[in-house]
């Protein structure tokens, strides 16, 4: 137990002193948010307003752990792996049990709080109203589920491409791209070509999180389906690059 602690000590403290992670996953959609806000007060009915600001509120929390985890587990294991830690620790009888589990703990232990500090944010600064925390939960549960199949993703990559370098440009662009295709860089979602939509909506679960949680908050019928299913493709995404690193590892040996 006193291991397990010290090592979602040290994961939590490299979390926070990784100015990347804090930049992208707590300060990037709180101001992306403001900046979208304020557009969206000025130019939308007065009835209208907390509806739409709900809505981007709700698409852009994805953001939380696609950084905090995506890109900051990729980043520090990468750099750990590179220069031989886990190995080390493997001769010390730290099991990659441990290291792994305590990994996923402390990763959820920041996405947790980054996104009641954006919720926070987003009542006092943006100034939304959203008091349902039926919805605020399911929101929680369901940034849980993403940011295991973002850690097992990031974690795949590294142990596919070995090094930080290589790595973080794979995981940034990946990043990008997932915000590209969720319609969270600008450019709305129905207006990217068919062939992003279908990607976003099929292989990534952050439209069809985005949609689900608004339909809850909305009182409308909710569908599990496509929640469900974009969810488990992107999983089994994680899954694939792990086994084909795994083979690639045996095969070296």
């Amino acid at each position: 137990m006193n291991r397990y602690k010290s090592f979602i000590k040290y994961e939590l403290e490299s979390l926070l002193k990784n100015g990347y992670t804090m930049g992208f996953a707590l300060i990037f959609p709180c101001l992306l948010f403001l900046l979208i806000s304020r557009q969206v007060i000025s130019e939308a009915p007065e009835d209208m307003k907390n509806y739409l600001l709900t809505i981007i509120f709700i698409s852009l929390s994805t953001i939380i752990p696609l950084a905090g985890v995506f890109l900051g587990h990729s980043a520090t294991y990468s750099r750990e792996y590179e220069n031989g830690v886990p190995q080390r620790l493997h001769l010390f009888g730290i099991s990659n049990k441990v290291l792994i589990s305590s990994k996923i703990i402390s990763q959820i232990a920041f996405v947790i709080p980054a996104f009641l500090i954006y919720y926070i944010f987003s009542i006092t600064v943006v100034g939304m109203r959203f008091n349902k925390i039926s919805v605020i939960l399911v929101m929680i549960l369901l940034l849980i589920v993403q940011s295991l199949s973002e850690f097992l993703l990031a974690h795949s990559l590294v142990g596919l491409i070995k090094k930080f370098g290589a790595t973080y440009a794979v995981t940034m662009t990946l990043y990008f791209v997932f915000m590209i295709v969720s319609g969270n860089m600008g450019i709305q979602f129905d207006k990217l070509p068919s062939f992003l939509q279908f990607i976003g909506k099929k292989m990534l679960p952050f439209v069809e999180y985005t949609n689900f949680n608004i339909n809850l908050f909305s009182g409308k019928e909710l569908d599990f389906v496509p929640l469900i299913s974009s969810n488990i493709v992107f999983l089994s995404l994680g899954i694939v690059i792990f086994v084909i690193s795994k083979i690639r590892d045996k095969r070296a040996v």
